[in-house]
């Protein structure tokens, strides 16, 4: 009982289960009387019935199965097993018929494979088996280990319950609801498009393996749908790092706040992803990727970024800030998700088109060989204060999206570059930093740019508000306790037919008339040489 205390059990409540079982355990007896499996190999005296196994003839046995497996005992002649000193008494000794139990069989397996291969060591690091173990290979393991070293034969146990169909019923041959994990990767006969390995792990990774869990076809596309998202994900960076060079990337203190407050995001899941796989919880993994990478990061980060990437001019510093980021990122999530989706991380891997090498200074041609990511504890170190006025404004972009959205409805716009939005809030501190972004030198974290609209503008006051000049509005309650008015109207000036965007500067170009002052600056400047020859 004192090393199932010793033992790190997962789920916890595990150990309450084995503790209850090997506590009201009866004496053991490890022969059975059966036609098949490991003999027990002992001699007896045909006359006295008294046994004979020592050391010597143990020795013997071994050598002889060592050779020609286990069966020799059966088919070899009782004078060819015994050791020479015997040789001359083997018409006084039959062969003992009664077999090994098998739960001592499989239990004492520790002593054969820790004890013997080279690169192992005992105990192990972990046993994994189902629920019904801890009446079977746990405890027989644990029994044979206790009674000849004094301590469990594992450091810990992970449990899992049973796979059944997606009905919840036990999977049955007769019954012909059997999902057979062949057919899910390969395809079959009732499944014409293979769903692949990484699905299928994903799908693993997904449930909650502490119970029984349920898999078919309707949960498998789920996964599918998943696995594409995150694949476009990753593609999406892998695309806009084409030309990225290690020597590109911009100092961390350069980096406008969104990029920062992106990189804490980043390093938080690293974090949190790290601490899940340390403590065998996958499904919490799962769930963490599929909020950050399909969801977080494509649906804000990526999206915002986009203007940046395809107008800002190849070699920009606001391009160049946002490659950074990107860079950051596809190194991290396609090595967290390496041990759940070795496929797809190994595609993206062959695909990253700069050399990565690992803090060892070793060059890294496989993920596997690029190591874990080290977290950054400067972009965890991101001031609490600003993470929560970003969360303040990524919750303000919500509602934004509403109120455009009603401003769509209603045909004023068509696409948000059409758009102006209009904020008001009685909270002066939050009021301040919304007028410091509208007018920031860094032109990603300009609120216009993380609406995505062409214009934003903060009004002291709402006295001269009305439906003629902003015809869409609405109050909302950001992050529970302020309350923002947003108003929609159709953006000032003229389209800008490079970026899209509205503006007032357009027209004022002669040699281009139709693009705004961002875009005109870019355009006249000489084309890069990698641009050009691409």
């Amino acid at each position: 009982m004192e090393a199932i205390s010793q033992v790190t059990w997962t789920p916890p409540q595990a150990e309450n289960r084995i503790s209850s079982m090997t506590s009201i355990r009866n004496d053991w007896c490890i022969s059975r009387q059966r036609t098949w499996g490991v003999p027990i190999p002992v001699f007896y005296h045909v006359e006295s019935k008294e046994p004979l196994m020592n050391e010597e003839t143990i020795d013997h046995i071994k050598s002889m199965i060592s050779q020609k497996g286990s069966d020799a005992w059966w088919y070899m002649k009782v004078e060819e097993l015994l050791p020479e000193k015997y040789r001359n008494e083997a018409s006084n000794y039959i062969k003992g018929t009664d077999t090994m139990d098998v739960w001592f069989d499989s239990g004492s397996s520790w002593a054969a494979v820790l004890g013997k291969r080279k690169g192992l060591s005992y105990p192990a690091d972990l046993y994994l088996e189902g629920t019904d173990q801890h009446r079977g290979w746990f405890q027989s393991s644990l029994l044979t280990s206790v009674a000849t070293n004094g301590k469990a034969p594992y450091l810990g146990v992970v449990t899992h319950g049973f796979v059944l169909d997606e009905k919840g019923f036990k999977m049955s041959k007769s019954l012909g609801n059997v999902v057979d994990p062949r057919t899910v990767i390969e395809g079959g006969k009732d499944q014409k498009d293979p769903f692949g390995a990484d699905v299928l792990r994903l799908w693993v990774s997904s449930v909650d393996y502490t119970t029984d869990v349920t898999i078919g076809n309707k949960v498998l596309r789920q996964m599918s749908d998943i696995y594409r998202k995150l694949r476009g994900t990753l593609r999406f960076l892998l695309g806009n790092l084409h030309d990225w060079k290690a020597e590109y990337a911009v100092p961390y203190s350069e980096l406008p706040m969104i990029d920062q407050y992106a990189l804490f995001q980043l390093e938080s899941v690293v974090k949190n992803i790290t601490e899940s796989y340390d403590n065998y919880q996958f499904f919490k993994i799962f769930q963490t990727i599929q909020r950050f990478v399909v969801v977080d990061l494509s649906n804000f980060y990526l999206d915002v970024a986009k203007d940046r990437l395809y107008v800002g001019g190849t070699g920009s510093s606001t391009r160049r800030t946002c490659q950074t980021v990107l860079a950051a990122h596809l190194l991290s999530v396609v090595r967290v998700i390496a041990p759940i989706l070795p496929h797809l991380a190994e595609d993206v891997w062959q695909n990253i088109p700069f050399p990565f090498t690992a803090e060892d200074g070793e060059k890294a041609n496989f993920v596997f060989e690029s190591k874990w990511p080290v977290l950054n504890e400067r972009h965890l170190s991101f001031p609490e204060e600003e993470v929560n006025f970003w969360e303040t404004i990524l919750e303000m972009r919500t509602e934004v999206n509403k109120v455009l959205e009603v401003a769509r409805t209603k045909k004023l716009i068509g696409s948000s570059l059409e758009a102006k939005v209009y904020l008001h809030a009685p909270d002066t501190d939050l009021v301040s930093r919304l007028v410091d972004m509208c007018a920031s030198k860094n032109e990603a974290d300009t609120l216009h740019r993380i609406f995505i609209t062409s214009q934003v503008e903060i009004l002291p006051s709402l006295e001269n508000v009305s439906e003629d000049n902003i015809p869409c509005s609405g109050e909302y309650l950001i992050q529970n306790e302020n309350k923002v008015w947003i108003g929609v109207s159709r953006a000032d000036g003229l389209k800008c037919e490079r970026c899209w965007n509205f503006s007032s500067q357009v027209g004022n170009y002669q040699d281009h008339p139709s693009l705004c002052g961002r875009c005109h600056s870019v355009v006249g400047q000489p084309i890069p040489a990698l641009a050009a020859a691409s």
